[in-house]
């Protein structure tokens, strides 16, 4: 008798079944929401692509190069991951400022600025145990040579070497994400998205 009540009282109240369609939609809703949240920097990353995307010169986007590098190597020499987006916005800010004024080049400003950083970091002993700062110093010359090569050719040709670039960095953010090490797990998904779209970009769209 008292199954038979139990049995009854479960067919009135479906809802309390844990396999009706109602007690896993809630569930399933929250994951969705979950897994998008958890990838706003691919999101963010998207957006900024689609504004900035076309309308830029070889030597702009070159510029920017050297730019993105110094962001790496001041969070190697900082040491302090959480700070990442922090120290690449005003990295981001200063550079944008400095392309305002024509009394000082932005890259040379930057290269100054890298410089300081790598003598702050050998000074700390950062160099001698030839961890992050080396492969971001290292990181930072390199991405600076593909930047001067790219302005010092013919446009065409530097427009695939910027790309090249910028596809290279890709690759840079997406070994870092891995690594999980020097900066923020969504500062490097961020940039690895925002990078290989932008150097798509470079080779498809027009260039001014």
């Amino acid at each position: 008798m008292t199954e038979e009540k139990s049995f009854a009282d479960r067919a009135r109240d479906p809802a309390t079944d844990d396999d009706s369609p109602h007690a896993h939609q809630a569930p399933e809703r929250r994951s969705w929401a979950a897994a998008i949240m958890h990838r706003w920097p691919t999101w963010l990353a998207i957006a900024l692509a689609a504004l900035t995307a076309g309308g830029s010169t070889v030597e702009s986007l070159a510029g920017v190069l050297p730019m993105l590098a110094f962001a790496y190597l001041a969070a190697a020499v900082l040491q302090r991951r959480q700070a990442t987006w922090l120290v690449a916005i005003a990295t981001v800010a200063a550079f944008a400022a400095l392309r305002l004024q024509g009394w000082v080049d932005p890259v040379v400003a930057l290269l100054v600025a890298a410089l300081a950083f790598v003598l702050w970091g050998a000074v700390r002993g950062q160099l001698r145990r030839r961890g992050a700062l080396v492969v971001e110093t290292a990181g930072m010359v390199g991405f600076t040579a593909i930047a001067l090569a790219a302005v010092s050719v013919d446009l065409d040709i530097g427009r695939y070497i910027v790309a090249a670039g910028w596809f290279g960095h890709a690759a840079w953010d997406f070994a870092h994400y891995r690594a999980d090490k020097v900066v923020s797990r969504s500062f490097a998904e961020w940039c690895a998205v925002f990078d290989f779209l932008r150097a798509a970009a470079i080779l498809v769209l027009p260039m001014l």
